[in-house]
């Protein structure tokens, strides 16, 4: 076998490993990416400077967060948008009901294709629905992995705009809690992101407490026994986001990618994946951050018909 074609193995390979978990593959999309996290991070941060970051006031002091990741939309599945199998809108439904619930967090990977119908698909899950919801709370979202691999930039920039960025919660009696999103869709958070996270973080006194979601876990699981990009970030990298982490007292970074629940406490932080919300999971899950006097969390079933 040629050299050149025993790389392009190895590439499709890699593809294949990068998309663990996932019962579709469209390995065309994966391998073909034009999206370089500095490009789109630079975009993101303009975006931010010509429209501000999110601010949600008079919040009681002790309130709930609810997140998710992993939906997977996909027009080859027979979802109806806010029907009995669209397990995203189940998801924010329980969120908007929930009357200390104050938003909802989606830590990527929306899509499973190329092209825009998964997020689509997900716009209209998210969509307030006066007849089943009880509050128009927002869901902020980041890119996962597979948000980048079928070159869907544009999509995700189209519905969602920016996938770095901070909302800051004010509570009634003068506190703020500070949220940090970021893109990790690429396997790395990129020199221009860590550096303004790193300034944003120089402000962690001004905060009761601090937040951050990503998409990409950081650990290895339990099935999971390589190293590739899109499943850990490359080592010095880690080592100097957790370092952040650790030494501006960050309560809680929320992630996803591996489609289980999996805790880690390391530095002081405590470190939460979210369950996969996509048909591939019997008995799916979400994270609730219950912030107050401290930041708890518990996992809690869906509920499916």
């Amino acid at each position: 076998m040629s050299i050149m074609k025993k790389q392009h193995l190895i590439l499709i390979a890699a593809a294949a490993i990068l998309a663990m978990g996932c019962n579709r593959l469209d390995i065309a999309g994966m391998v073909v990416n034009r999206s370089d996290t500095e490009e789109r991070v630079a975009d993101w941060l303009d975006y931010n400077k010509q429209n501000g970051e999110p601010v949600i006031k008079d919040v009681p002091d002790e309130y709930r967060v609810y997140s998710c990741s992993d939906s997977h939309y996909s027009g080859r599945d027979s979802i109806v948008p806010q029907g009995a199998n669209d397990r995203l809108y189940k998801y924010i439904t329980a969120e908007r009901n929930d009357p200390k619930a104050v938003f909802a967090i989606h830590a990527g990977d929306m899509v499973n294709e190329s092209g825009e119908t998964g997020f689509i698909m997900t716009e209209a899950a998210l969509q307030y629905n006066a007849q089943t919801q009880a509050k128009n709370d927002p869901c902020f979202l980041v890119m996962g992995n597979h948000d980048v691999y079928f070159d869907c930039t544009p999509f995700f920039k189209q519905h969602f705009h920016t996938s770095t960025y901070t909302v800051t919660v004010k509570t009634v009696g003068g506190y703020q809690d500070l949220y940090i999103f970021l893109d990790s869709g690429n396997g790395t958070h990129c020199k221009r992101q860590l550096e303004s996270l790193e300034e944003k973080l120089s402000h962690r006194k001004d905060y009761r407490h601090c937040i951050v979601v990503s998409h990409n876990w950081l650990f290895r699981t339990s099935y999971n026994y390589t190293t590739t990009p899109a499943a850990n970030l490359p080592q010095d990298e880690q080592y100097a986001f957790m370092d952040l982490m650790s030494n501006h007292d960050v309560e809680a970074v929320v992630m996803g990618h591996f489609h289980m629940r999996e805790q880690r406490q390391f530095g002081g932080v405590q470190y939460l994946m979210t369950d996969n919300l996509n048909d591939g999971k019997v008995t799916p899950s979400y994270l609730v951050l219950t912030v107050g006097e401290k930041v708890g969390y518990e996992y809690q079933e869906l509920a499916e018909d």
